[in-house]
């Protein structure tokens, strides 16, 4: 785990731009502002965690989210958790934002002799159609964005809606897209995509994947030549494909620096089939 960075990349940009300075009290979390975003190495046949931020008092807080479709992993939260705490020494605080139906407390587990406590933060009542509407008109208007407006931009979709998921998804992407403001509209696209790509499977990644590759700011990520906009486009589409990625093949996808080979990937993708043929590609085998 690293809880600094020596270069930040694309993504971790994007979310430090979107969350840094942001203290959570909006949604009756009495917690220090966000330092900054923290990547934790993968932890082989477990789900990493969705959000993991560094606190202003250098605890950290470890956030998942869940509605009626989407539930949470609590073997991997806890597996997570521990291998912070037992490695590095740092408190880790855990919450689930609950935008299903009404739950709020705690969810309890006990892993052998270890008992874990989550807590729920019920956000059950937010109405997602009034939510777009007052971003809408915040955004049109070029107004800033306050700390609960960038929450509810970043979650908007996981609300209630009257419409499908996806639907309510496709709708936060057009919304995203009249963001005047190019680094910030580039950053809440990185942050989605990452949250989305993590927690909803094929269903949202497939609507993720149809707007980077049709959208303008999708457009626009390949266009630049942004090597982190690449393999993020990169691995939406093969996440759409397969349920999972090798380590192997993630690494190495993470690591290409060559913007061509990296364009080249992203136009043989779509005729990917296998992860045999995915490895044909990556690595040049004949």
């Amino acid at each position: 785990m690293r809880v600094t960075f020596q270069e930040e990349s694309f993504n971790e940009k994007s979310f430090n731009r979107t969350f840094q300075g942001i203290s959570f009290k909006e949604i009756n979390l009495e917690l220090e502002k966000v330092k900054e975003i923290v990547e934790v190495e993968r932890i082989e046949n477990y789900k990493l965690p969705l959000l993991m931020f560094l606190l202003e008092d250098d605890t950290l807080l470890h956030m998942e989210i869940m509605n009626d479709e989407i539930k949470p992993d609590l073997q991997s939260m806890f597996t997570y958790d521990m291998s912070i705490i037992l490695r590095c020494g740092l408190q880790v605080r855990t919450v689930i934002l609950n935008f299903g139906s009404g739950q709020d407390g705690k969810m309890v587990r006990n892993f052998g002799s270890m008992h874990y406590e989550v807590q729920v933060v019920d956000l059950s009542s937010v109405d997602g159609e009034k939510t777009y509407k007052e971003l809408s008109q915040k955004i049109s208007s070029g107004c800033l964005l306050n700390e609960r407006d960038k929450l509810n931009l970043v979650f908007l979709a996981f609300m209630q809606h009257s419409i499908s998921f996806s639907k309510a998804l496709r709708k936060v992407l057009r919304l995203i897209e009249t963001i005047k403001d190019e680094e910030e509209r580039m950053a809440y696209v990185a942050v989605i995509s990452e949250i989305i790509s993590r927690s909803t499977g094929k269903q949202g990644v497939k609507v993720l994947k149809e707007w980077l590759m049709d959208s303008e700011v999708g457009v626009r990520i390949k266009d630049e030549g942004k090597k982190e906009g690449m393999r993020d486009s990169l691995l939406v589409i093969l996440l759409h494909k397969f349920d999972s990625l090798p380590d192997y093949i993630n690494h190495a996808i993470m690591n290409q620096q060559d913007e061509s080979i990296l364009m080249d990937w992203l136009g043989k993708a779509t005729g990917i089939n296998t992860i045999d043929e995915l490895e044909k590609m990556i690595f040049n085998i004949e």
